[in-house]
């Protein structure tokens, strides 16, 4: 389910530094706004869900969506 998806941009951003927050873009800086943005990768709707190998998988094989559940902004 979607609402389970922030739990990981939640964990990440607390240990981004706030200075590091601040200049990430604009769609990507809060945990929610990456969630969605992660969660859009997988096509799904919000209350789908998504099994925790296509999870991985979907991460391991999309740059993008693997750079949303790391601590480094992109440069």
């Amino acid at each position: 389910m979607r609402g389970r998806a922030v739990e990981i941009p939640k964990a990440i951003f607390k240990i981004i530094p706030k200075e590091k927050q601040e200049k990430l873009p604009s769609d990507e800086n809060t945990p929610e706004k990456r969630a969605d943005k992660l969660w859009s990768f997988f096509g799904k709707g919000e209350n789908e869900r998504v099994a925790e190998g296509e999870f991985i998988k979907g991460v391991m094989d999309n740059d993008d969506a693997l750079r949303l559940i790391q601590c480094e902004p992109a440069k």
